[in-house]
């Protein structure tokens, strides 16, 4: 629901409700929360210029004004806006008889709902910046305040009547009066933007100009000034007559900040006036939270649908591993399987028999007579080392015996011959302790190496020919006892 709008036009109370307007003698009675603009039926506003300081105004003002007779008795008197002049200051105010101040202070916080109270100069001071100026026609009162970059500049006549000539005559009177202050001023230089607000004309019949506009003539014409009309809008009384009204402009010019009433006052007012936009912003709130909830409720449910997915995925897995569990058993002959492997694989890595003994036959041509050939199998892992200076063997490795053929070879270089032949076949010789020692006396050039593994230089590889022998150990010692 929309706030009233009510205007105090001398004796008269006008009430603006949206396109409707009320006229009252007395004092309405609001029934909505409202805010209402006072010319306070006789008081005094004009802008003064003062020495000193700015906190003694009042009391200024309230002696100026009883010592030219403009004030009778006690008054309150409502500073408007001060602004420092050189040395002095101006101030613009409005002094109201004290009486009618309480009266009228007294209505405005015993309405049954909220209603601001403003000082018509308050209003006008409000609605203006530097370089404006504006006219307000309220009945028989023309006022008009000038806000200046320098200077303020207000003054108001009342008409001897309701008369459109006595209108005439007021507003041309007025507007010599502005034109006189504002040539006496600083800033009659700057061009000055002039609005006219009628509060209230009645519709003048067919064909027959607007009051207020035919007074806007007048006023602009004595005063030199380019003036223009604030935004009216059509409102009729409750008997159906038409009028066009400032009010709405008027309206938003007012503000809960020019008010004379107490904070709590302003506070409800505002809260009264923030009400639909409070409720639309609600509103606004409780549809994007509910969005906000669907669009939660959705992603929940499509995490729950993926959750069960992964769920029902889970337990497929689960059922596979526990069928195939059963199935993941050692075989009977596993460790016999894997006892052949382990045995292939050594043998893989170790030495070839009958390739090397190939090589020590090459090996001992002309220089040594090879009694036997014979491969040392690896010692198993903590196993006693065995006697007869066989080292800690971890791979199969050839073992030879042999004797130092005496009528071949150059004496005393048959084994270093030998040895160093065996070397550049790839192999590592180490020196061992004969196996029968009677044997080595006897035979007096008896000796053996142990052939570790080694890879074969390709030069090597390719001088020494590969013998294809097979056969076990006792056949490789035949063949090696059969020396050229």
């Amino acid at each position: 629901m929309s706030l009233l709008f009510a205007v105090q036009q001398q004796h008269t109370w006008l009430t603006f409700d949206g396109g409707h307007v009320s006229r009252s003698d007395v004092r309405p009675r609001l029934q909505r929360a409202a805010m209402a603009v006072a010319d306070f039926e006789g008081a005094v506003s004009n802008v003064i210029s003062l020495e000193g300081s700015p906190a003694h105004a009042v009391a200024l003002i309230e002696r100026r004004l009883r010592s030219d007779g403009l004030v009778d008795g006690e008054a309150k008197v409502l500073i408007h806006k001060t602004r420092t002049v050189g040395a002095g200051y101006q101030t613009l105010y409005t002094a109201v008889p004290l009486e009618t101040w309480q009266q009228t202070y007294a209505w405005a916080e015993a309405q049954p709902d909220h209603c601001l109270l403003v000082p018509i100069t308050s209003l006008l001071f409000n609605a203006l910046k530097p370089g404006q100026a504006v006219v307000l026609q309220s009945g028989r009162q023309l006022s008009v305040l000038a806000m200046l970059k320098h200077d303020m500049v207000y003054r108001s006549s009342l008409a001897y009547s309701d008369d459109p000539d006595d209108l005439a005559m007021t507003a041309g009177a007025l507007a010599e009066q502005v034109a006189d202050d504002l040539a006496r001023g600083e800033d009659n230089l700057e061009p000055l933007d002039v609005k006219w607000c009628p509060l209230l004309v009645s519709h003048p019949g067919e064909g027959q100009p607007w009051l207020d506009d035919t007074l806007r003539e007048i006023f602009s014409a004595r005063s030199g000034l380019a003036v223009a009309t604030v935004p009216v809008r059509r409102v009729l009384d409750g008997e159906g007559r038409e009028y066009r009204s400032g009010a709405a402009w008027m309206e938003r010019a007012a503000s809960a900040g020019i008010s004379v009433n107490p904070g709590g006052s302003r506070i409800a007012y505002l809260a009264e006036w923030a009400l639909p936009w409070a409720s639309a912003a609600s509103l606004v709130f409780a549809l994007v939270l509910g969005a906000l909830g669907a669009r939660w409720t959705l992603s929940a449910h499509e995490a729950n649908q993926r959750a069960e997915a992964i769920d029902a995925q889970i337990g497929q897995i689960d059922t596979h591993v526990q069928a195939t569990a059963a199935e993941a058993t050692v075989p009977d002959r596993f460790g016999q399987v894997l006892q052949f492997i382990d045995r292939a694989r050594t043998l893989q890595q170790g030495i070839d028999p009958v390739a090397g003994m190939g090589l020590v036959q090459a090996a001992a041509a002309g220089q040594v007579r090879i009694l036997r050939v014979r491969v040392e199998e690896p010692v198993a892992p903590g196993a006693p080392v065995p006697t007869g200076g066989v080292p800690d063997l971890r791979e199969p490795t050839l073992r030879v015996d042999a004797v130092v053929d005496a009528g071949r070879g150059t004496p005393g270089m048959q084994i270093p011959t030998f040895v160093e032949r065996l070397r550049r076949a790839g192999f590592d010789p180490v020196s061992l302790d004969p196996q029968n020692a009677a044997a080595s006396r006897s035979a007096g050039g008896f000796f053996s190496y142990l052939l570790k593994r080694a890879a074969p230089a390709p030069a090597a590889t390719a001088a020494m020919p590969a013998v294809p022998v097979a056969g076990n150990a006792a056949e490789l010692a035949a063949v090696a006892g059969a020396t050229p």
